[in-house]
């Protein structure tokens, strides 16, 4: 027993040897040099965080994660060069091939810190990824002048300068090889935390940001992926074979709206007037509310891309239609107002030109401050017409999104003992986006009320508001104590009188299906049936309106969860 004890902490020994070689002695000051790279170029990510951004909530797991992630970096960039000893010159081109790359990353971090309070994250990626060469130089003259090139160019000198002394400094340090070993194992453990959680929820922790450089090797492969997408989504929009069965060729309006919470909903029972024009629809019969449905996700982008998608759950995203081709492949005029995603804003299948031209008629150039000034330019036509209103919502920050005129709930009207005053002011805030988000409806409804048409409005996802924890907003819904608050979305379908006196049996299987379970996942669906679509695509299994749908098929949310399990167990 004693002699497996010996061979087994022989073999220990011997891997964490081996493990020590490739950072041990004349590689020491060059991993140094290396971990002093990656920590100097984490700072303007985390100040952008902490200060503008909204996932660094404590500062220190943050500096901890980070230096795990730096050493980890550090480590294997030294293995690399280790392993090329032997090999002199590619050696020492590779040293300094590395050591540029962090001064690039460094000196694009902070520049966008200092003149746009924020790190080089994916708005700017995306605009120098659709940006030709003369673009940028002209971007380049705009913020640099000669002098600044050179103080700069003397600037970073004097920054490798320090950097380098600092290195032989720290390499002298007794045990600091063992301790950058210790942390490139938890930075390891990290990462595995990271792709595990990925491939579980189809989420992000946000860890691949927090170092330079899989910050920007995360976008590069982001990019080429949504490319490749993008190229096999337009041939499969340009010519779809459709019908349709309604011979009124009805207005279809759909409006996504983001942030909105079932909780803070009069419609749903909230205690407060949030949404008194909803609600007072739903009285006199002409708005039907869903109080079952659920999102697929937590966050926009992916929501957006099942909700356009005729797939299911995105397995097969890039080979199957969306919704708004068939509309146009069956002639009807499609209009997008959308106040988050223009053509040319980023990589997104949203943002393509080709695309947008496969899908809208028209879309409008750029945003607004407030919801109210977008649907203000939305033009109506009698029918045979799409409208996919994506609206700002209740997304943070809250006061945001609503005039200043619109702030009616106070403060004090909430539980004192329960939440204190920063929380209050938030939540009336979000109260306030809510009313401000009731009256923009509104204002949409009673613009299509003359003509015949049909209105489906549902939210991207939930949000929290302090309900659970000192935490508003969304994101990270597997971490929440009760996921429903971020996954549960209001939706409901709103119909014009002339849309309901020639579609009585979809206003009827609507009120019959107000309970049903719904995921937006199916909501493409829906929405084609809303319009008397018929296509290879359609499917009425899936059409929560339709006989035939399944009303016992399992929700999955955050790619892996059960949420009828999730909640049958709470």
């Amino acid at each position: 027993m004693r002699r497996g004890k010996r061979v087994g902490a022989a073999k220990f020994k011997r891997i964490f040897d081996s493990l020590l070689t490739p950072i041990s002695n004349g590689e020491l000051r060059l991993l140094t040099l290396f971990l002093l790279f990656n920590v100097v170029g984490n700072i303007p990510y985390y100040i952008y965080e902490r200060f503008y951004g909204t996932t660094v909530r404590n500062t220190v797991w943050f500096l901890v994660i980070a230096l795990c992630l730096s050493c980890t970096l550090a480590y294997v960039e030294t293995a690399i060069a280790y392993a090329l000893r032997r090999f002199g010159t590619i050696r020492s081109v590779y040293v300094v091939l590395i050591s540029v790359l962090y001064n690039v990353f460094i000196l694009v971090d902070y520049f966008c810190l200092f003149r746009f309070q924020t790190c080089f994250l994916h708005p700017f990626f995306d605009a120098v990824w659709r940006t030709n060469f003369s673009e940028t130089l002209q971007f380049l003259q705009t913020y640099l002048t000669v002098g600044i090139v050179v103080s700069l160019c003397i600037g970073l000198v004097g920054f490798n300068a320090i950097v380098v002394l600092l290195a032989r400094i720290i390499a002298r340090i007794r045990g600091v090889r063992y301790f950058t070993l210790l942390f490139s194992v938890l930075g390891l453990g990290c990462w595995g935390y990271m792709v595990g959680w990925f491939a579980l929820y189809h989420s992000s922790t946000h860890v691949h940001l927090c170092t330079s450089p899989t910050r920007f090797a995360y976008f590069y492969g982001k990019a080429i992926y949504q490319k490749r997408g993008i190229r096999s989504l337009r041939t499969v929009c340009e010519k779809i074979d459709v019908a349709q069965t309604f011979s009124d060729r009805p207005n279809v309006v759909v409006v996504i709206g983001e942030s909105a919470s079932v909780y803070h909903s009069q419609l749903y029972g909230y205690g407060l007037p949030t949404t008194p024009i909803v609600k007072r629809l739903e009285e006199q019969g002409e708005l039907i509310a869903f109080d079952d449905a659920v999102s697929v996700a937590d966050y926009t982008f992916r929501v957006m891309e099942s909700v356009y998608s005729l797939d299911s759950m995105c397995t097969a995203f890039a080979s199957t239609p969306l919704f708004p081709a068939v509309y146009k492949n069956c002639g009807y005029r499609t209009y997008s107002y959308d106040n988050s995603y223009y053509v040319g804003m980023d990589n997104t299948f949203l943002s393509d030109a080709e695309l947008s031209r496969l899908l809208f008629d028209y879309r409008n150039d750029y945003g607004y401050a407030h919801d109210g000034d977008l649907i203000n330019t939305i033009e109506v036509v009698p029918h045979g017409a799409l409208y996919v209103v994506h609206l700002w919502g209740q997304h943070y920050l809250y006061e945001s999104r609503y005039p200043e005129s619109w702030k009616i709930f106070d403060p004090d009207q909430y539980d004192k003992e329960r939440w204190n005053e920063r929380q209050r002011e938030l939540i009336a805030q979000y109260d306030d986006a809510t009313r401000y988000n009731d009256y923009v409806l509104g204002q949409i409804m009673e613009k299509f009320k003359g003509t015949d048409c049909v209105l489906i409005y549902f939210s991207d996802h939930g949000q929290e508001v302090f309900e659970l924890r000192n935490f508003n907003g969304h994101g990270a819904a597997a971490q929440s104590s009760d996921l429903r608050y971020q996954i549960r979305v209001p939706l409901f379908i709103w119909m014009s009188q002339g849309y309901r006196e020639n579609h009585p049996d979809v206003y009827r299987r609507a009120l019959e299906n107000r309970h049903t379970r719904i995921t937006t996942d199916d909501v493409s669906h829906t929405i084609l049936g809303l319009g008397g679509m018929r296509t290879e695509w359609y499917q009425p299994t899936r059409d929560f309106l339709q006989p035939s749908y399944i009303k016992t098929k399992r929700r999955i949310v955050l790619n892996s969860i059960d949420y009828d399990e999730y909640v049958s167990k709470r």
